[in-house]
């Protein structure tokens, strides 16, 4: 590999992020970033600073594994981003069950008064760790 992964999770409002170890074992959050009119610049910023060969976005699905206006929402992003950094390559992870999995990580782990400033990255991490789980499988 090499090269780090970048996980996001989009958001209307934030957007989570996580980043991979050049071997693409662990999955590590960063703060979330607001997801504003700079958001395609500080996501090229952690690009650049990770060394970022691939970007994996979490999918939002349905329960019946279909796209809703969620999932039609981070595509349209997606599609801004490629056109913002073009040399940059993007995957799509099913991310149905990303947010309950955090949610119950930081029940356990964190006050509550802290978990809403860090559920979208954790999420970002479940998304990163469901690519990495898959990638490493082959």
């Amino acid at each position: 590999m090499g090269k780090r992964i970048l996980a996001l999770d989009v958001g209307l409002k934030r957007i989570g992020v996580a980043y991979s170890d050049p071997l693409g074992i662990s999955a590590n959050p960063l703060p979330p970033i607001e997801n504003d009119k700079d958001v395609f610049n500080k996501i090229k910023q952690i690009i650049d600073k990770y060394e970022i060969k691939t970007v994996v976005v979490g999918l939002p699905l349905t329960l019946k594994g279909e796209e809703g206006e969620q999932a039609r929402i981070t595509r349209k992003f997606v599609q801004r981003m490629k056109q913002e950094i073009p040399d940059i390559e993007v995957k799509f992870v099913d991310e149905r069950f990303t947010t309950s999995m955090a949610e119950k990580q930081l029940r356990e782990t964190t006050k509550k008064s802290k978990r809403k400033k860090m559920i979208d990255s954790v999420s970002a991490v479940y998304i990163l760790k469901t690519y990495l789980d898959s990638i490493n499988m082959m």
